[in-house]
């Protein structure tokens, strides 16, 4: 994440639109790239993210811009790749890298942006888009998004109650048991990481993941031995496949944030949401999804 600047507004100031105030506040950034950090949600004034460049600001309020966010670029139209489309859903086919909302930093690159204006290129006025759950950054594989707002209520129930069926392919470095499971609860710390509980902390979340090792056991992945897994969450923590496969000894091959990477282990996150299944939210019918899988997650057969 970039360094933010931060700075209050002066009895001068009051008045001037936010535009005006970033580029003026911001020595190296214009106005047109004040607009740009406006609209790409890299500003926010107190703990509010704006996104409307001519919103008037007012003494005292304290505001804080992301100037990097400037360096990051909207995806292209092809990054949106649907497996299922429906009038109140879709079901995307995430590309490894890609965030799929917005972050701290900024709205800009993320999956449902370019969504968004896919949905706009198709003459949808102001489209809705609504995350039902996430992805890490560095994974690929299957991710729900509502279009429609009716469809939010029905989808996040099921998400909640742990009725949308969610399976990945992960690589892990280890030699781990044809079976294991794993219920260490979990709990989120500050800028985004998360670690296994101890006993007794009362911010700990239940935390449930099966890991099934598939058959050929073991595979080198960039001359990195390493066993194919299918996990099962029955919760959906952030984070939560990668903290437990640490936990349990067999780190996901690639993670350098919860793993211990050695030299010649890939950068690339070997974790792939492979299968979704969940209730269709208007008629009730199941809706079961599979993604294309990258060569390292193994064939269909598996």
């Amino acid at each position: 994440m970039s360094r933010p600047v931060r700075f209050r507004v002066v009895e001068s100031e009051e008045g001037t639109t936010i535009q005006h105030l970033v580029a003026r506040r911001l020595p190296n950034v214009d106005m047109a790239g004040a607009k740009s950090l406006v609209k790409g949600g890299a500003v926010y004034v107190g703990h509010l993210r704006v996104r409307v460049p001519t919103i008037r600001v007012t003494t005292g309020e304290r505001v804080t811009v992301y100037p990097d966010a400037l360096a990051k670029t909207e995806l292209p139209p092809d990054a949106v790749r649907f497996v299922h489309r429906d009038p109140h859903f879709v079901v995307l086919d995430k590309p490894p890298g890609v965030p799929v909302a917005q972050t701290r930093d900024s709205a800009r690159g993320t999956l449902s942006e370019a969504l968004r204006a896919v949905l706009r290129s198709e003459g949808v006025v102001r489209p809705y888009v609504g995350v039902v759950h996430r992805l890490d950054q560095g994974a690929s594989g299957l991710v729900l998004f509502t279009i429609r707002g009716v469809a939010n209520k029905s989808l996040h129930r099921q998400f909640s109650e742990h009725r949308i069926v969610r399976r990945y392919r992960v690589r892990v470095v280890g030699d781990p048991p044809a079976t294991v499971r794993c219920e260490a609860p979990l709990i989120e710390l500050r800028h985004g990481r998360v670690r296994v509980a101890n006993d007794g902390e009362t911010r700990a979340r239940t935390a449930v993941t099966e890991l099934r090792r598939i058959t050929p056991v073991h595979a080198e992945v960039d001359g990195v031995e390493a066993p194919l897994l299918e996990v099962t969450l029955e919760t959906g923590r952030t984070h939560q496949i990668r903290v437990h496969a640490q936990h349990l000894g067999y780190p996901v091959l690639g993670d350098h944030k919860y793993g211990n990477p050695t030299e010649g282990e890939p950068t690339r996150l070997h974790l792939h949401a492979d299968h979704l299944r969940f209730e269709h939210p208007q008629t009730g019918d199941v809706i079961e999804l599979h993604a294309p899988r990258p060569a390292w997650a193994g064939s269909t057969e598996d």
